[in-house]
């Protein structure tokens, strides 16, 4: 029966990857979803981010939706429009299908294969890998080069205790690589979202604790040049384009003094994911046992840990870690996880072993099929409808204002600050939201359309005067100029 539940994981994998397929057209759009679409848009019509619109995302992914562009008219035509969202959702899912297939990968490493095969069908059945790589976000591209970099990594520390025997210089290059590698694709994951940045102290702690004393220093200096060479190369061209310092203000400093919001989203993942992570803090209890008695040294085991570690003593410290951050700890959880799964069921005997392994299925799946449930249930078509007004009542040069709803995704914006929540509005700089009522006010911006939400109406009461004086509405949301 091991075989048989083995050989039939890819299977479950490929029909939990397939019944999502209706959810890339259908399922509500989270607001960063048009948040990233609308920068990439405005990257692609020559725009350039943090000089010329806010973010605070690093613009690795940007660069990567840009040339999508050529293929659709996404500010002339609605269904165009429409059809590049659903494209950048396909592109989450084959990122998806490509991390999934790298857990598979981490786990031989690791273990085995089929520690690699649970792990896979434990990670995509949960409920917030679900919601977040179906969605056109950073955060599955980072999660893909983060796993590329632990394979790297686990690759190195696997061939340490040979490094420390060999001498001949071909071998140490190859050795030395592979950390070099491992930093290259975690430092393009920090390019795609800053959130990465704290898997680097975990691994830092798991290199030195697998690596031989004599070779811990060069191969965490490797790993940190290759850490470190995206991101300057990064800031180096955005340097060239006058954007250098707002590059590093608004990725690092602006977000390392951000207003804290409580998000509650580690609250959401034990209630969503209570089963696996249970079995997760068990796979970790069997490794440091193992470790503690010298049964087996198992470096890669720790690295992984300490890498989960690390990731979860951030929390505390984050001023706002939300469902996306959970992406990261989610795949070590699912390798911990079926550790112990499969551990647990190779102590049932023979015969009922069948029986644990359908009922622990069947058991954890429970959760996941609420989550899937209720996804199909979220559905977009208020938000299509709402975009639609904008495109029957705008051109493609009018400005657009909005505030966290994205109905401006594809239209100019009109404020320098395209997207406003409640974490923007605390951050909004007075000067910067004077001048730019004075501007309304002396019509030097003139806004065709304002969609006003409930950001819109804590902007300022000024701005709520201007907007019942000069514009109309039939709706109380959309507000045409007069």
């Amino acid at each position: 029966m091991r075989f048989d539940f083995v050989r039939s994981a890819p299977f479950a994998i490929a029909g939990l990857l397939a019944v999502r397929l209706p959810l890339l057209a259908q399922r509500r759009f989270d607001a960063d979803e048009l948040e990233h679409a609308h920068a990439a848009w405005c990257l692609f019509r020559g725009m350039v981010p943090y000089r010329d619109f806010f973010e605070h995302h690093t613009p690795w992914y940007y660069f990567v939706l840009r040339p999508l562009f050529s293929w659709f008219t996404v500010d002339r035509s609605f269904d165009s429009a429409v059809h590049f969202l659903c494209l950048g959702r396909w592109l989450s899912l084959a990122l998806a299908a490509i991390s999934i297939w790298l857990v598979v990968v981490i786990g031989r490493l690791w273990q085995d294969q089929r520690v690699g095969l649970v792990a896979a069908l434990l990670l995509v059945s949960q409920p917030i890998f679900l919601q977040k790589t179906i969605e056109v976000r950073p955060d599955g591209l980072a999660l893909a080069l983060f796993l590329a970099a632990l394979v790297c990594l686990l690759s190195a520390v696997r061939e340490a205790p040979q490094a420390g025997r060999q001498s001949t210089w071909l071998f140490f290059w190859l050795f030395f690589w592979l950390f070099f590698a491992g930093g290259l694709c975690l430092g393009a994951a920090v390019m795609c979202t800053q959130k990465m940045l704290f898997v680097v102290p975990g691994a830092l702690v798991g290199l030195g604790l697998g690596v031989r004393a004599r070779l811990r220093v060069r191969s965490a200096l490797v790993f940190g040049l290759g850490v470190a060479l995206p991101g300057a190369l990064t800031w180096a061209a955005f340097a060239a384009r006058g954007a250098g310092s707002a590059f590093i203000g608004n990725n690092f400093l602006l977000n390392a003094r951000w207003k804290h919001v409580a998000t509650n989203q580690l609250l959401k993942l034990v209630t969503t994911s209570w089963p696996v992570l249970a079995l997760a803090v068990v796979g970790a209890g069997l490794l440091l046992r193992e470790v503690a008695g010298q049964r087996r040294r198992q470096p890669e085991g720790v690295l992984l840990l300490s890498i989960l570690a690390g990731l979860f003593l951030a929390i505390p410290v984050m001023p706002s870690p939300h469902r996306q951050y959970y992406l990261m700890p989610l795949p070590l959880i699912a390798l911990f996880a079926a550790r112990a799964l499969l551990a647990v069921g190779h102590q049932v005997r023979q015969p009922a072993r069948p029986w644990f392994f359908g009922v622990a299925l069947v058991a954890i799946a429970v959760l996941p099929a609420l989550a899937l449930f209720q996804a199909f249930r979220d559905r977009n078509d208020g938000q299509l409808a709402r975009l639609r007004f904008v495109f029957d009542n705008t051109a493609p040069g009018d400005l657009v204002m909005d505030g966290w709803e994205g109905m401006g995704v594809f239209r100019p914006h009109a404020f320098h600050y395209f997207f406003l929540h409640e974490e923007t509005l605390a951050m909004l700089p007075a000067p910067r939201l004077d001048a730019f009522l004075d501007a309304l006010e002396a019509g030097d911006v003139r806004p065709r359309l304002i969609a006003m939400d409930q950001n819109l109406w804590r902007l300022s009461p000024r701005f709520a005067a201007f907007v019942n004086q000069r514009y109309r509405t039939g709706d109380g949301f959309f507000y045409l100029v007069r």
